[in-house]
């Protein structure tokens, strides 16, 4: 395999944002100044698409980032119209002809200046694609501080403002440091500064997490439901509070969802206190911790298909695109769902370890809600036994017995709309358990002939496998009530 050229971001903004798009969306599927081959000659490079496109899915994230100096020697009023004119209308314009020309060429966009290096995940069709776009703009934050007499100074949103109107200073209401719809005749632009940017990437740090708080947010900031929020801060700490109860995206009680109807919403400061100070936020930060394990599973794995050091699993020759699909299904998981299964797999590591096996199998399902499919994912803990033959060898024994353990899932569970299969030769060193080496493989259903089954069962018992039944199964929920109950909360 080669390796993927990938960029580090240009300005200390920009890296800023680099180091956000790796933890959210993690190195695989999210690629710094990338280019495209408009104005590419011999000796010259490519054009700037966007500061970051982010691609998972159906999900296509573009950001463009704009560090813009605020002129303090200037009229308040000025100094914002030209701060705004430079930063948001700068960026509008760069996320537009990105995303036009994704709509136009996404067979022609390179992660390399020179264009050598075509974008390395798959663009999902035009009628499939879910384009979210979003300009992070700073250097107003010093001025909006003092504005609004705030320690963080946030750019508060008002949804009712839309294109020109922000810097129309004869306008009736006129204030300055407020964002409303600034792309009204096209993809909703989300603008977020600093403040708002690093709470919400760090409190949303999974790719299915943070895309279903951006479709949430154009959809609520252009319904004419919502009249202001105070902050980007506040309006998701709503999102936090009033969403997370069921687990739909919201920013109201869904008790309260009817009542509403006909009123104009306001989240006022002190939300995102509210929220912070909570045991809902509390417990939310622990449960996270637990569930790093899974992020750094999907990381070092990648990390082969970055460096281009992949090995050939069942003689498949190794690719970005066969890795990619596989790793996209585990790294699709929300932040709730990866507690579960990080807890399942470190439960799994520890009993294997900790009883001195030779082997432990362990199954979890997960149900995805966006989109609705059954998912089985089985751990095989196969350390390796050094007095057996080489480590190649061992590699090529531990993916068959993967390959067969997963088939056996799908005979125990025909209804499975997919099976993960994740391998580890693990160790215990200073009483810590590592990993030598992973494997993960994503199988839809098979089509199972007599042929097929036939050979299942000659798999089985080569690899002394027990009957299906007797896997030890997993089925860890984690479930946090909810303290800002509906009755407790005026709308």
């Amino acid at each position: 395999m080669t390796p993927i050229i990938r960029g580090e971001g240009l300005t200390p903004s920009e890296k800023r944002l680099v180091q956000f798009a790796d933890r959210t969306f993690l190195r695989l599927w999210s690629y710094p100044n990338t280019f495209n081959d408009r104005t590419k000659t011999a000796c010259g490079g490519g054009q700037e698409i966007a500061d970051l496109l982010a691609v998972f899915e159906n999900h296509v994230v573009l950001f463009s980032d704009k560090a813009i100096s605020w002129q303090d020697n200037k009229p308040i009023e000025l100094a914002w119209s030209r701060w705004y004119r430079r930063a948001i209308d700068g960026a509008v314009l760069q996320l537009n002809g990105a995303e036009r020309w994704l709509d136009l060429h996404p067979d022609r966009v390179f992660t390399d200046k020179h264009c050598t290096q075509k974008l390395p995940v798959p663009l999902p069709g035009k009628a499939d694609r879910i384009t979210h776009l979003v300009a992070v703009v700073s250097g107003a934050e010093a001025a909006a501080r003092r504005y609004f007499q705030d320690p963080r100074g946030s750019l508060m949103i008002i949804p009712s403002l839309t294109g020109a109107a922000h810097i129309d200073t004869a306008r009736n209401g006129f204030r300055p440091f407020m964002v409303g719809d600034v792309n009204p005749d096209g993809t909703f632009v989300h603008v977020f500064d600093p403040i708002g940017l690093e709470i919400v990437m760090r409190e949303l740090d999974t790719v299915a997490d943070l895309t279903a708080y951006l479709v949430a947010r154009a959809k609520i900031l252009r319904s004419g439901k919502m009249s202001l929020a105070a902050g980007e801060e506040h309006l998701l700490a709503a999102y936090m509070m009033n969403g997370f109860q069921n687990g739909r995206p919201g920013f109201v009680p869904e008790k309260m969802r009817k009542r509403i109807r006909r009123a104009k919403l306001v989240i006022p400061e002190g939300e995102y206190e509210t929220y912070v100070y909570s045991q809902l936020y509390a417990e939310l930060a622990e449960l996270k911790k637990r569930s790093m394990l899974w992020d750094e599973v999907i990381e070092m794995i990648a990390e082969d298909v970055l460096k281009g050091t992949s090995i050939s699993i069942l003689n498949f020759e190794p690719s970005v695109a066969l890795s990619e699909a596989a790793l996209r299904v585990i790294a699709g998981e929300t932040r709730m769902n990866r507690v579960s299964l990080a807890h399942a797999l470190w439960g799994a590591m520890e009993r294997c370890v900790g009883e001195g096996m030779t082997r432990f199998v362990r199954r979890t399902f997960v149900t995805r809600r966006f989109p609705m499919r059954g998912i089985g994912y089985l751990f095989l803990i196969l350390p390796q036994d050094k007095g057996a033959g080489t480590y190649e060898a061992y590699r090529a024994y531990r993916s068959s017995m993967l390959q067969t353990y997963c088939y056996s899932l799908f005979r125990e569970q025909p209804k499975l709309d997919m099976v993960v299969g994740m391998a580890f030769d693990i160790y215990l060193k200073d009483g810590e358990i590592h990993t030598r080496s992973e494997d993960v493989m994503a199988m839809p259903p098979p089509d199972w002939t007599p042929e097929e089954i036939k050979t299942l069962e000659t798999n089985r018992a080569l690899f002394e496998m027990k009957d299906p039944r007797e896997f030890e199964g997993s089925a860890v929920r984690h479930r946090i009530r909810n303290p800002f109950r509906a009755s407790l909360r005026s709308p």
